[in-house]
């Protein structure tokens, strides 16, 4: 195009008028070919999402991850009838290598679905449900091992027992599973979490190693169950997952813990000492949960089966003692409160948010019992109990200046003070008037000590000296008497 120029001011309005003439336009873009080497590089879970929303939109993908879910199901419950299997017609032995070889394909399915489709997803499902067979392999196999090498299980049910027919055959069973079982399991972890897998395989493999124990009593479950959660809580606290799969990698470590409970309590013998660590277990858990949220809802919620498992270890030790020993009811009931002070103190120990929440806990459990065991029996040792913690709470009431705590700390050691006179008065025993002597005597005791440590603590903070608190062996050489 043409473009005229400015006319000169000498030029006059006759004289033509000058042009000049440019350069066409040209665009500065580059021109985008379709040469594959300039393509943008697309990952390929990116071009699964992008062909899925197109043909069939969101609908569509959730359709296929349910099928999904379903699929997996289906494998872990085809799985599970080996556990109440009645097949008469096949040996045990059998029926194993069947389950044994369908859960090696699962791998395979997996690395075809992810190598070959390119279809992510479907592989960590199925690796996620090759993580949930394992417990059932270690049943069978424990069943093994037990059928051979320990004490006769008559009482379980025919469906759940699995015998071997030798020591050799068990043993043969349980190392060709291993060999199998190990590499797949490292595979699943390799995948759903890469970093981790060897520790992952290696704490798996111990966990599992340790079902098969062949002792089905209460005790031996409760020695096993403590290093078990403590292996797997080490674990899950060194791997730190990020992401969801390698969560429920680490996860899936409780399964042993999970499925030796079960066993116990669905087969065999359960104590009340089996219950309280179990209850034991779910308070820690829950308090540990509450530390890793940063909430504080969650350990005042842990006292209440924290508190059970207390109830369940106070009855079984009541029952040894009573057998053994001619106790007072009423001091076996204070006994729960003393079992107490254990949990209830080392978790106000361990959570200064809440330490006042649990001390209280502390105080009105152990309050309600010693009147409870004071209309039960007036004994003489839980009336200085109650005078005991009745002054202990008046006097934090007192300080701190909350009439409630004032007012139930005096309701405890007036009945205590009561019942320990009228002991005192009608019988010629230690438990009476020496107890009630030597408790007094202790009392003004640790006021001194209590006074001569706030004394020093004032000096200290203002800088002065006390002489008083100086001791004779402290004193330079030139002062001692010769």
């Amino acid at each position: 195009m043409t473009i005229p120029s400015k006319p000169d001011m000498d030029s006059g309005p006759g004289q033509p008028v000058e042009t000049h003439e440019t350069a066409p336009e040209t665009n500065l873009k580059p021109k985008l070919t379709d040469d594959a080497s300039t393509r943008p590089a697309v990952s390929s879970a990116h071009v699964d999402r992008r062909s899925t929303t197109q043909s069939g939109g969101p609908s569509l993908e959730r359709l296929l991850h349910g099928l999904r879910l379903f699929g997996a199901a289906m494998v872990a419950t085809a799985a599970g009838t080996f556990l109440v299997q009645r097949w008469e017609n096949v040996g045990d032995i059998t029926r194993y290598l069947a389950l044994l070889g369908v859960t090696a394909l699962v791998p395979l399915v997996a690395y075809l679905c992810g190598v070959r489709l390119r279809e992510s997803r479907s592989a960590r499902v199925l690796l996620i449900t090759l993580l949930a067979l394992l417990p059932i392999h270690a049943g069978v196999l424990a069943g093994f091992v037990l059928s051979q090498f320990g004490a006769s299980a008559t009482s379980v049910a025919p469906v759940a027992q699995w015998v071997a027919p030798s020591p050799i055959a068990a043993v043969l069973v349980v190392l060709g599973a291993g060999a199998v079982l190990v590499p797949i399991a490292w595979f699943a972890y390799r995948v759903l979490a890469r970093e981790h897998a060897k520790r992952l395989t290696l704490v798996s493999a111990s966990l599992y190693g340790l079902l098969l124990v062949p002792s089905r009593s209460a005790l031996v479950a409760m020695l096993l169950v403590a290093p078990m959660v403590a292996c797997a809580s080490w674990c899950a606290v060194r791997t730190k997952p990020k992401t969801r799969e390698a969560k429920i990698a680490v996860a899936s470590l409780f399964g042993p813990v999970v499925l030796l409970l079960s066993r116990q309590v669905w087969f065999y013998d359960a104590g009340l000492a089996f219950w309280g660590m179990v209850l034991g277990l779910v308070s820690g858990g829950l308090f540990m949960l509450s530390q890793q949220l940063s909430d504080d809802t969650l350990k005042r919620f842990s006292v209440i089966p924290m508190l059970a498992s207390t109830a369940c270890f106070w009855l079984a030790l009541s029952e040894q003692i009573g057998k053994r020993w001619n106790v007072d009811d009423a001091l076996l009931v204070v006994a729960y409160g003393w079992l107490a002070v254990l949990p209830l103190g080392l978790s106000a120990w361990r959570s200064p948010t809440t330490r006042s929440f649990f001390l209280w806990t502390l105080a009105v459990v152990n309050a309600v019992l010693v009147l409870l065991a004071l209309l039960i029996h007036a004994s003489p040792w839980v009336a200085l109990e109650a005078i005991a913690l009745g002054l202990f709470v008046g006097s934090h009431g007192y300080l701190t200046k909350r009439p409630f705590a004032l007012y139930a700390g005096a309701a405890l050691v007036i009945p205590g003070a009561i019942v320990e006179v009228n002991q005192a008065m009608q019988r010629f025993e230690p438990s009476g008037w020496l107890a009630l002597a030597g408790f007094g005597l202790g009392l003004v005791g640790l006021t001194a000590w209590v006074e001569q440590r706030q004394r020093a603590s004032r000096s200290r903070a203002s800088g002065s000296f006390d002489e008083s608190a100086v001791k004779v062996s402290s004193m330079p050489r030139s002062e001692v008497p010769q």
